[in-house]
């Protein structure tokens, strides 16, 4: 359930709480005990078991290890979270109140709830909607400082576009999804050969336990080091060619319920558990193009909404009444200069190219219809419909499928591999009873 789902996103309060008495008479000075500390910041006992309640309220008890080492997994996933937000305020990256109000309004309406109803769920979790919020902010605050700072690091050449595009179609067996769990035993980038030693006897122990039928979800729950363990490593559906190449040799002949590693990455060793596959038989896609033609006239200091909007209608009412042809009032009038001289043709093309309004407004035409005035990003336009095809879209899809596989892949290795470097680059200091290796 994506409510659920959402429910244990985290709460990051990095604020020390004290209370301090208002007298000598008063009750003792609390101060709320740090659970870690990172760079500058801390994080609260208080904040983990927040998150520890949620997870145990909302997730079955089998797939959970002990307190013990669900808080150490906790904690390590709040000291990455605290470490992106910081990301986030040193590069000013912020969301808005609305954008939140809008997340949440979805989140509401995909579990087909109201908002009145998501706040009686929250409350019978003992979840104050304003905490709710805040967490829901602070998710989103991290998916945006990631695309951030990893998007720049994604170089994707033309070539290796065409090379997965002509792949998918000489190969579309391979082409299959694959619904997968993952551990990752982490590796320090300057480990030495005992460190080594001991992640890869760890990861084959836990091989062997999946392979003799032990809960995979509580053992990525149990052991893992990237962010997925707390939702015992599933990763979900993915397309074979998305997933990191070092995966996609593994998996591709894999079988449901295969146990697969390690692999060594740069980041470590990963184990994954093949959960589930399917494939689809290759289908032929049909895309629409229009062939449309248009006269622009823009806005400025002299020229208003209304006196734009007005000129157009003028030129509309002499078109249809055969005083000029489109052609001859677009060479007269329009102000885009790459097709005012071509009778304002703008050829064929597939009406997703279009800014949002003149699109919206072309699709209400027929074919030869001319539009009342529309306005634009660009300014005011008439539009007129010259014709509309059917054309065989399926290689530009799979050019378009190619591109996403290509980036999700190296968005997920390149993403593991910056969370390393801002941990290798910070001060994190466990404290108390979670103190670990």
């Amino acid at each position: 359930m994506k409510l659920l789902k959402l429910f244990i996103t985290l709460n990051l309060s990095i604020s020390l709480g004290i209370i301090t008495p208002l007298s000598a008479n008063a009750a003792p000075k609390v101060v709320e005990q740090v659970a870690a500390v990172v760079n500058n910041n801390v994080i609260l006992e208080s904040d983990v078991n927040d998150m520890l309640k949620t997870i145990k309220a909302s997730t079955d008890s089998q797939n959970l290890p002990n307190d013990k080492i669900l808080r150490q997994q906790i904690i390590d996933r709040l000291v990455i979270e605290n470490l992106i937000l910081q990301k986030a305020a040193k590069a000013k990256i912020t969301v808005s109140d609305d954008e939140v109000t809008n997340a949440i309004d979805k989140i509401a309406s995909e579990n087909d709830m109201t908002i009145d109803q998501l706040r009686s769920k929250l409350s019978t979790m003992g979840i104050s909607y304003s905490s709710y919020r805040e967490r829901i902010h602070n998710d989103m605050l991290i998916d945006e400082t990631r695309m951030h700072e990893v998007r720049p690091r994604i170089k994707i050449s033309e070539k290796e576009v065409e090379n997965l595009a002509k792949n998918i179609t000489r190969q579309p067996a391979n082409n299959i999804d694959v619904k997968i769990s993952h551990i990752l035993i982490s590796i320090p980038e300057k480990a030495s050969k005992q460190q080594i030693d001991n992640a890869v006897n760890k990861a084959q122990d836990i091989i062997n336990r999946a392979q003799k039928g032990e809960n995979f979800a509580k053992l990525a729950t149990s052991y893992s080091n990237d962010d997925l363990a707390l939702k015992g490593g599933s990763m979900g559906w993915h397309k074979l060619n998305e997933l990191p190449t070092l995966f996609e040799e593994r998996l591709v002949r894999a079988a449901k319920g295969s146990i697969i590693g390690p692999i060594r990455s740069g980041v470590g060793l990963h184990i994954i558990k093949v959960d589930d596959t399917r494939s689809e038989a290759p289908k032929t896609i049909t895309l629409q193009e229009v062939n449309a033609r248009h006269i622009l006239i823009k806005t400025n200091v002299l020229v208003n909404d209304k006196i734009a909007q007005q000129k157009l209608a003028d030129i509309r009412k002499s078109i249809t009444n055969g005083t000029i042809t489109f052609e001859a009032a677009a060479k007269a009038n329009s102000e885009d200069t790459g097709t005012a001289e071509k009778g304002g043709n703008l050829g064929w093309n597939r009406p997703e190219i279009y800014d949002n309004g003149f699109r919206d407004g072309l699709s209400q035409l027929k074919k030869g219809e001319i539009s009342q005035p529309i306005k634009s990003s660009y300014g005011w336009h008439l539009i007129q419909l010259i014709d509309t095809r059917q054309i065989d879209g399926t290689n530009a899809m799979k050019k378009d499928q190619a591109y996403r596989l290509i980036f999700n892949r190296k968005f997920s290795e390149e993403a593991q591999a910056w969370v390393q470097e801002i941990k290798g680059d910070a001060y994190i200091k466990i404290t108390g009873e979670d103190k670990h290796e």
